[in-house]
């Protein structure tokens, strides 16, 4: 009896290996988020100097984003009809 409560404690108790392997499991998927914002943080990063420094693709940002022009332009809105069922 004492050994099946040993094994029972091995297996399912604060240090056991169900434990271990729940503790295994979580870390993966925390490694996996930390290196999607790892990625995103890059990403960002290379926004961040193309605002900086990249005088085109703000004007290019300012148009298609915000319906910015220069000054002359025309924007012109294109609305699509919605198709018939």
């Amino acid at each position: 009896m004492g050994a099946v409560a040993l094994l029972i404690i091995f297996f399912f108790g604060d240090h056991g290996l169900y434990q271990l392997y729940n503790l295994k499991q979580e870390r993966a998927h925390i490694q996996g988020k930390i290196n999607e914002l790892r990625k995103e943080k890059l990403t960002l990063e290379g926004e961040k100097t193309k605002l900086k420094t990249d005088y085109k693709y703000i004007e290019e940002l300012a148009r298609e984003k915000y319906r910015m022009a220069k000054k002359g332009e025309k924007v012109f809105k294109v609305i699509e009809k919605k198709k018939k069922d």
